[in-house]
C-alpha cells in the first residue's frame, strides 16, 4: 500500500510542482510574491497543521509505548553531522562552504517538503512522529548548523538568546503546544479546529507551487553541480537514511516509526540554509541549488526508498 502511496505523492507533487514552474513563466508568481506565500506558510499553515494533528494523534498512551524512541532523531541528525565534518575534511571542502555543506549534507527539509510527502504516503497517523522530528532538526539546526554557516563568511554566531528565538518558530510552537494540549487532556471548540484544518490543507499545495518557482528560476544551472553539491546528493539520500534506518531498526522502533523517521532523514536540503547563508553573506547560491536539485530528485527518489523499506521493514 505505501509503494502505490509513494507513487501517487510523486505524481501529485510532480503535477503541482509542474503548476508552480507554469505560473512562474507566466509572471504570477514572482520573487515578492514567493516571499510572501513562504511566510504565510511557515507562520500559519503548517503550525495550523501540526497543531490539529498532534491533539487528534498525540496521547500519553503513545508518548508511554514509543519512550526513547522519540529522540532517535536527535541521533540521526547529531551521527549525520559528525559524519558530515569528517566527508568535509577528507575531500578537503574549502572552508567557505564547509559549515554551509554539514548542514546540506545532515539536516533534511523535515517540514516543507517532508511533511507533505509524509502525508501523502503514510496517512495523517504520521503527523506526530514528523512532529516529534522537526523540533531537534530545528534546533541542531539554528545552533550548531547556524555556528558552522556563520564561520564559513567569517563571522561569529553565539548560541544565546538570539538563537533561541531562532529555534521557536511558528511551527515548532505549534506542535509543542499541540501535543501538550493533547497530553493534558484540553480539547477546543470544533470551529477552532476546523478552521486550523482548513488553513493547514494549505501546506501542500503551496510548499510545490513554490518549488516549482525555484526550479524555473534555476532553469539549466541547477544541474552543473560542484564537488560539495555531489557529496551532499550521498548525504541526504544514502547516508542520512542509512543512519536512520540503522537507528530504528536497532532499537525496534514500530515499522511506521522507521518508516516516516528514515523518509524525513532523505528529505531535501532544508530551506533555511538558503535564508540563513544569505543573512550571512555565505554561499547562498550553492545553498538554493542543491534545495532545488534534492527537492527535484525527491520526487524520483521516494518511491524506490519506500519500496527498500517494504522489505526491510517488518
Amino acid at each position: 500500500m505505501y509503494i502505490a502511496n509513494s507513487i501517487q505523492a510523486v505524481l501529485t507533487m510532480l503535477t503541482l510542482i509542474s503548476l508552480g514552474i507554469l505560473a512562474a513563466k507566466l509572471g504570477f508568481v514572482g520573487e515578492e510574491t514567493e516571499v510572501k506565500l513562504s511566510k504565510l506558510t511557515l507562520n500559519f499553515s503548517v503550525p495550523c497543521l501540526l497543531f490539529v494533528s498532534c491533539l487528534k494523534y498525540i496521547s500519553r498512551e503513545l508518548v508511554s509505548e514509543l519512550g526513547f524512541i522519540l529522540l532517535i532523531p536527535v541521533l540521526i541528525i547529531l551521527i549525520g553531522y559528525l559524519l558530515a565534518i569528517g566527508v568535509g575534511k577528507l575531500f578537503r571542502i574549502p572552508r567557505e562552504n564547509f559549515g554551509l555543506f554539514c548542514v546540506m549534507f545532515s539536516m533534511s527539509n523535515a517540514i516543507f517538503i517532508g511533511l507533505p510527502i509524509c502525508l501523502m504516503i503514510f496517512g495523517e497517523e504520521a503527523l506526530p512522529l514528523v512532529a516529534a522530528y522537526f523540533p531537534f532538526n530545528a534546533l541542531l539546526f539554528w545552533t550548531i548548523g547556524a555556528v558552522g554557516i556563520a564561520a564559513d563568511a567569517g563571522k561569529k554566531e553565539k548560541l544565546g538568546l538570539n538563537a533561541v528565538k531562532k529555534i521557536l518558530t511558528p511551527p515548532l510552537l505549534g506542535a509543542f503546544f499541540g501535543a501538550v494540549f493533547a497530553l493534558i487532556g484540553i480539547s477546543l471548540p470544533v470551529f477552532l479546529t476546523d478552521a486550523m484544518s482548513y488553513m493547514g490543507s494549505l501546506t501542500t499545495p503551496v510548499a510545490c507551487i513554490l518549488v516549482g518557482c525555484t526550479v524555473k528560476k534555476m532553469g539549466k544551472d541547477m544541474f552543473k553541480i560542484s564537488k560539495e553539491g555531489n557529496l551532499t546528493l550521498i548525504g541526504r539520500f544514502i547516508v542520512s537514511p542509512a543512519i536512520a534506518l540503522g537507528l530504528c531498526l536497532f532499537f525496534q522502533a514500530p515499522a511506521l516509526v522507521t518508516n516516516v523517521f528514515t523518509l524525513e532523514a532523505a528529505m531535501p536540503v532544508m530551506s533555511q540554509s538558503m535564508l540563513l547563508s544569505r543573512s550571512y553573506g555565505a554561499n547562498h547560491r550553492l545553498a538554493a541549488q542543491m534545495i532545488a536539485v534534492t527537492a527535484v530528485i525527491t520526487m524520483f527518489y521516494v518511491p524506490g526508498l519506500i519500496f527498500l523499506l517494504s522489505r526491510v521493514v517488518v
